[in-house]
């Protein structure tokens, strides 16, 4: 997730409560010179008449004297109360600025749960000061969908950018970093959340802008190109996202350097939508040749070189070895579950790893009962929709008719059709492999062709 502006911005200082109160005493000494004259030609008048009786014009000076001080002492009494109201504010925002960078801290120091409940805390504080549309108030709802998202919640955190865009739009304009970055965060949270068909529409329509207002080489532009060739192959156009992130890798080499965590994470995408396009042996060797770099800058248990491990596993049983990737797939898991966790997500996909290489390797009934307890985790982590969870059920029918249930196949296969065509569309490769097996399951001697 982008990060949506420097913490910083929330800091309190275009109007600062010192130059509240500056403005409020000069306001009120202003305002009490008035009554002060005003009264002093009051009395001077009433000292210059006779004490009997007071002449026309001498009580005509001493009205206006009257007025005069009157209206100092309004405008004095006024000035006072917005004062007061306004120090009373200022001071109000120097808190919830301070409590809004407190909750920025929480996220950056790993608790993004926590910054987020903040943000959901801040928020109707924020409004009732200043307005739902303040450039202030618009801000805090930006962190918190953007620590929304960094729980896990992608779904919720892609409602809170799809409500927040327009605001931002409406008050801040269409090319305000603020709107922009909400536009990003928005095309991200709805990639994460597994609608790769929106998110990468979105992207298409945020590149021209990048382009041209950032630069071509800017690394901002080119996170926009790696997502958009992401969700190029998440849709099924493997090979475009292969051929986008080859053109991408020789931009980010040069603007960020070889070794930069976002050129490694290039190399590491290009190698994943190298092997979907077709060639598992080049997906192989690219992950082989990065690994030792991974091992080297983070260390051999790093989450992104386990990653790289699990990958690298994986496309040596696709290029044709299962018994060497399933043997490293099972050394792997331990690490996984102890560095990363039972129930995070890399960890489950090294378990749909392990599984697939094993029925790969000549143990179907294996596969399925790995694939059993998994397919819960990801409905429960990602949602029943999700096409990672899809996916899973796609494999855990499959082994379950190569298991020796072909009726058991047929009905998860079925079931997953539908479900495949709503969510992915009846032309994306993962419905269309679904269809060819469930026609292969029901016995229709074309599906082996």
């Amino acid at each position: 997730m982008s990060t949506p502006a420097d913490p910083q911005s929330l800091a309190f200082s275009p109007v600062s409560a010192r130059s509240l109160q500056v403005v409020a005493v000069t306001a009120t000494a202003v305002s009490l010179l008035t009554a002060g004259a005003g009264f002093a030609v009051f009395v001077a008048d009433l000292v210059a008449a006779e004490p009997e009786v007071l002449n026309v014009p001498d009580k005509r000076i001493s009205v206006v004297g009257a007025a005069l001080c009157l209206t100092g002492l309004v405008i004095s009494t006024v000035f006072l109360l917005r004062a007061h109201r306004r120090l009373r504010v200022a001071g109000l925002l120097d808190d919830l600025l301070d409590q809004a960078n407190l909750a920025v801290g929480k996220g950056e120091a790993g608790d993004p749960a926590a910054a987020r409940d903040h943000f959901a805390a801040l928020l109707p504080v924020f409004e009732r000061i200043l307005g739902t549309e303040h450039p202030r108030t618009l801000l805090a709802r930006l962190y918190l969908a953007c620590w929304t998202g960094e729980t896990g919640d992608w779904a919720a955190a892609r409602d809170h950018f799809a409500a927040l865009l327009p605001m931002s739009k409406r008050a801040l304009g269409f090319r305000h970093p603020q709107t922009v970055s909400t536009r990003h965060n928005l095309a991200l949270s709805a990639a994460e959340a597994g609608d790769h068909a929106t998110a990468h529409d979105q992207f298409t329509t945020l590149l021209p802008g990048f382009e041209q207002v950032l630069g071509a080489e800017h690394p901002y532009t080119l996170d926009v190109r790696r997502q958009l060739a992401r969700c190029a192959g998440e849709i099924g156009n493997w090979a475009a996202a292969r051929d986008q992130l080859a053109a991408l890798l020789p931009v980010r080499e040069k603007v960020l350097g070889t070794e930069h965590p976002y050129t490694r994470a290039t190399r590491h995408n290009l190698a994943h939508w190298t092997g979907e396009a077709g060639d598992p042996d080049a997906a192989r060797d690219q992950l082989a040749a990065l690994l030792p770099v991974e091992e080297r800058l983070n260390g051999a248990e790093h989450r992104d070189t386990l990653l790289v491990r699990s990958n690298l596993a994986y496309w040596t049983g696709e290029a044709g070895d299962p018994v060497a990737a399933r043997e490293q797939l099972t050394v792997l898991l331990p690490v996984f579950e102890q560095v990363l966790g039972l129930e995070h997500l890399h960890t489950l996909g090294a378990c749909e790893n392990l599984a697939r290489m094993t029925g790969k390797a000549g143990d179907p009934a294996g596969a399925r009962d790995r694939l059993i307890p998994l397919l819960p985790e990801f409905e429960r982590l990602l949602g029943a929709e999700h096409p990672d969870t899809l996916a899973v059920r796609h494999h855990l029918a499959c082994w379950t008719g190569e298991a020796g249930d072909p009726a058991a196949a047929r009905d998860r296969l079925a079931a997953l059709l539908a479900a495949r065509e709503k969510v992915q569309g009846a032309e994306h490769p993962g419905t269309r492999e679904t269809r060819h097996q469930l026609a292969r399951w029901k016995g229709d001697p074309a599906a082996d062709r």
